[in-house]
């Protein structure tokens, strides 16, 4: 019954679609009555048959689909997930949780060294670097040299913050399916822009200024930066500004006054310069004529030289100090009390203390772990700890969970959930040294360098922070001496108790010091003032020669810090310089721990040089308690160190030796510590002619020189700089001259590109951009027309797909080593090696000429017979003289720039608003 049902149906749709199409029943009625009639002439009527039958077939076809499926399946690629259709999801690289609220979303190794995988050619690299030194040469030494400093730090920050810059917009670029991008929004945008010039020609009367009338036609949708150049220059500031959080590091985010500076320099002398360039007229044809050339790209014949990490080179020709004051070392860091703390601080602000608490405690395993005759208990014991250690950081859930490679975790965990036998396989075998490599890197490498940029650091370095109200006051200006100590008394006298942060009474008279500075005699201390500023400021100087005194270590004891226990070295010193009775201690003793034996050569080398007979034994990085019998090793090389320090004769009188050797305070590697910064300057030329030796006045001298202000030459007037005129020669163009001439009015901007209300062009894929081309541009016949159509249907996807493959394939030769290199050495010669006159206009127009011939010269004359040589030449010369007007071209440059932004960043998109919503 249901089968009966269904012919029904059926029959009855046959019904339908013969009373809807009666002319095609009719035909197939006459065909099968002629073909009963004259059966013996079937295979003549075979044809009429095959003919209906390939109709039926087309519509039954396309009354389902619209268009054919791609037939080339050989072309098809395979497509990469742009920025915009990847998971959203964020994958926490400390712990390994998607929805991680504990550590910060930036703190990866990609965000703060973008540069980590990022792997070029050798010979792109050199390249690079080549232009990048250039760059640096004719913009950075030539002024920051002879004027500021030869130093290499300010000049090594550049070049790593050009890196970053590098990698993060090469990362971008990577993300992006350049093919798919260039045909589906690339072409787009130029083919809407050649559509406004079709509907301005359309409009044009006799003797009118072309470029005004197209300005007319975009109306308000006329890009903001065309209007008149303050317009450009305060677009590209604006864009400098968004785009900076973006590219630059992290920690240069809150630095206003780079941003100021970045800002001007690269909106008013790279992009504002670098979009003049673009859309020059001869600039265009030089590209056309590049893209036209027929002549293929010669193939490769060099071997491709090997990968290496982005910018290396560059970026570390110059390296910086290692034992900079200002920048310590992780090993450093964990060695020094004084310094693990803030980090320490640091570490829990940023809920990333589980990292450091499991360096810590696997040192400590491997230290017990690595006793060679272990009992069943001690086994038992590790073994539990083990566990305790894979609950904390390795299990799955963990509060504390570390993200480590898989293999990694799942070796540990068969070691736990194995006998206890099983834990002496954790010093055989990789497994936690490669987990413990992992954090060790993780803090060197992404949280170290975010420590030095933290308030802790800061806290450290130069105290906490001050909340002291002005205090007004008069100023008495005195007559200043020529004397660089009085100099250096005065400069002590501004910043007196700045950095004495543990009594109260200088956070109230600290401002009342800054007043009465400009009253203070400029006359240089006397002695008894030295001395009794050094007394308060808790540095009061030996008056005995050290090279008469005697040290020895003569035992190891054992301290206990709360929970933690510690060993010291007890040091002897004997005095032979003076009789016991005499008022003065010939003997006493001073504990001294063992890192604080390199405290003590560190600062002295930074001080004195380096000691070659004075030098301790290479120290190790040690995150638990330094051992008894580590010490015993330890102790002759100390002592051995000690003695030989007090036969030299600069140190004879040295402050830091005297402080080591008589103070109970722990010996840290601290600057100044607690020091009333403001009286210690005052007294800095008598101590460090003590301290250092020699050559202080001509440092004095040298440095009252280097920041005074230089005297004008006798009969010459300083010249000084008008902003206004300055800034007016910038804007000036003789192409471009105010580009359009339009105010700014923010309340009427529209959106620049293709927009669904306003009366634009809406294209949609490769067939859609030639049957424009080929009914507006060319003016191709009707039936030529219907033709594509009908080839749209049949083709449309295969063609497509074609060409994206045929793009894909070039795009890969222009990214080959050797196209890269040559384009890097072709941009030098442009602009560091390029002496040629500027072009005359007959040289333009030569240009011109032969470029419209080239690209006539590159489609095959088929297409011009087909489409016929006067419209095809009329339409290509139209196409190709709209890119002849510099205000015009200067209109589709910021529509591909903004693009091209959106598409690498679309972060940015977020931060644009509509203009006439603010209003």
């Amino acid at each position: 019954m249901a089968a009966w049902q269904v012919i029904c149906k059926e029959v009855a749709n046959l019904r339908e679609q013969m009373a809807r199409n009666g002319r095609f029943s009719a035909a197939i009625g006459c065909l099968t009555l002629l073909t009963v009639v004259f059966y013996n002439h079937l295979s003549i009527l075979a044809i009429p048959w095959l003919f209906l039958g390939g109709m039926a077939s087309f519509y039954i076809l396309f009354s389902r689909i619209s268009v054919l499926p791609n037939l080339l399946i050989m072309y098809e690629r395979k497509k990469p997930l742009t920025a915009r259709e990847q998971p959203l999801a964020h994958i926490c690289t400390v712990c390994g949780d998607s929805d991680c609220m504990r550590h910060k979303s930036d703190l990866t190794l990609n965000k703060v060294q973008p540069w980590n995988d990022i792997y070029i050619p050798e010979r792109v690299d050199v390249a690079l670097s080549e232009l990048f030194e250039l760059i640096f040469r004719d913009y950075v030494y030539s002024w920051y040299t002879p004027l500021i400093s030869k130093e290499e730090e300010f000049v090594n920050e550049l070049r790593v913050t050009l890196r970053h810059l590098v990698a993060v917009v090469l990362r971008r670029v990577r993300d992006v399916d350049l093919p798919t991008f260039i045909l589906d929004k690339l072409v787009k945008a130029a083919l809407c822009h050649l559509d406004v010039l079709l509907r301005a020609k359309q409009k044009a009367k006799w003797g009118e200024d072309f470029q005004e009338l197209v300005f007319k036609t975009y109306g308000n949708h006329l890009h903001c930066a065309v209007r008149n150049r303050k317009a450009e220059l305060e677009y590209l500031r604006h864009l400098c500004e968004m785009l900076f959080p973006l590219l630059i590091p992290r920690n240069s985010h809150d630095n206003k006054a780079t941003q100021t500076f970045v800002r001007e320099v690269a909106s008013g002398s790279i992009f504002l310069l670098g979009m003049d360039v673009v859309a020059d007229p001869d600039i265009v044809n030089k590209l056309l004529m590049i893209f036209f050339d027929e002549e293929p790209f010669p193939p490769a014949t060099d071997p491709p030289s090997e990968k290496v990490v982005l910018l290396e080179s560059f970026s570390n020709i110059h390296p910086v100090n290692k034992s900079s004051a200002l920048q310590y070392e992780m090993s450093e860091i964990l060695g020094t009390h004084s310094l693990l703390f803030p980090f320490l601080q640091y570490m829990k602000r940023d809920g990333a203390l589980n990292i450091l608490q499991f360096c810590l405690t696997v040192e400590d395993f491997n230290r017990r772990s690595l006793v060679p005759d272990m009992t069943d208990e001690q086994k038992k014991s590790l073994h539990g700890e083990a566990q305790d250690l894979h609950l904390l950081y390795f299990a799955p859930g963990a509060v504390d969970k570390i993200k480590f490679d898989e293999d990694i975790e799942a070796e540990m965990q068969e070691i736990v959930n194995g006998p206890y036998e099983g834990v002496t396989r954790l010093r055989t075998s990789s497994t936690l040294f490669r987990a413990y490599e992992h954090a060790y890197k993780l803090m060197e490498n992404v949280f170290c360098p975010l420590f030095h940029h933290s308030d802790e650091y800061f806290t450290l370095m130069c105290g906490k922070r001050r909340q002291v109200l002005p205090k007004q006051a008069t100023r008495v200006v005195t007559k200043r001496s020529s004397d660089p100590i009085a100099a250096m008394h005065r400069l002590g006298s501004r910043i007196k108790g700045v950095f004495r942060s543990s009594n109260a009474d200088s956070d109230t008279a600290s401002m009342s010091s800054l007043d009465i500075a400009e009253s203070e005699s400029s006359q240089p201390p006397s002695d008894t003032e030295l001395l009794s500023d050094e007394e308060e400021a808790g540095m009061k100087s030996p008056i005995h020669d050290m090279s008469a005194w005697r040290v020895s270590i003569p035992r190891i004891d054992a301290r206990l810090d709360g929970t933690k226990d510690y060993c010291v070295y007890v040091i002897d010193v004997q005095r032979i310089d003076v009789k016991e009775g005499g008022g003065e201690e010939t003997s006493w003793e001073v504990e001294r721990r063992y890192h604080e034996f390199h405290v003590l050569e560190t600062k002295l080398k930074e001080f004195h040089g380096i000691f070659e007979d004075a030098q301790l034994p290479q120290r190790r990085i040690q995150f638990a308690s330094i051992s008894l019998d580590f010490m015993e090793k330890r102790k002759d090389s100390c002592e051995k160190f000690l003695q030989t320090l007090l036969t030299k004769p600069t140190l004879r009188s040295s402050q830091l030796l005297y402080s080591f050797l008589t103070k109970s305070e722990e010996f840290v590697n601290k600057f100044l510590g607690d020091v009333n910064l403001g009286k210690l300057v005052r007294t800095m030329s008598y101590r460090v002619i003590k301290e250092r030796g020699q050559h202080l006045d001509p440092f004095l001298q040298s440095f009252i020189a280097s920041v005074e202000a230089p005297k004008p030459k006798a009969g010459k007037m300083a010249e000084t700089v008008d902003p206004a005129k300055h800034l007016a020669e910038k804007l000036d163009s003789p192409i471009f001259g105010d580009n359009a001439g339009l105010p700014l009015v923010r309340e009427t901007l529209k959106e620049p590109g293709p927009d669904p209300s306003a009366d634009y062009l809406q294209l949609n894929g490769i067939f859609d951009y030639i049957l424009y081309l080929a009914t507006a541009v060319f003016n191709v016949a009707p039936w030529m027309h219907q033709g594509l159509i009908v080839f749209q249907k049949l083709f449309k996807n295969s063609l497509e797909t074609f060409l994206d493959s045929y793009l894909a394939k070039k795009l890969e030769i222009v990214q080959s080593e050797e196209q890269v290199e040559d384009i890097i050495h072709n941009l030098r010669d442009v602009l560091f090696f390029d002496d040629e006159p500027p072009r005359t206009d007959a040289q333009k127009q030569q240009r011109k000429e032969e470029t419209f011939q080239q690209m006539l010269d590159f489609f095959p004359k088929q297409l011009h017979q087909v489409i016929g040589e006067d419209k095809f030449c009329a339409g290509l010369r139209f196409v190709f003289d709209g890119l002849q007007y510099p205000k015009l071209n200067k209109q589709l440059a910021y529509t591909l720039l903004d693009i091209v932004l959106l598409e690498a960043f679309p972060e940015l998109a977020v931060n644009v608003k509509d203009p006439s919503a603010e209003a």
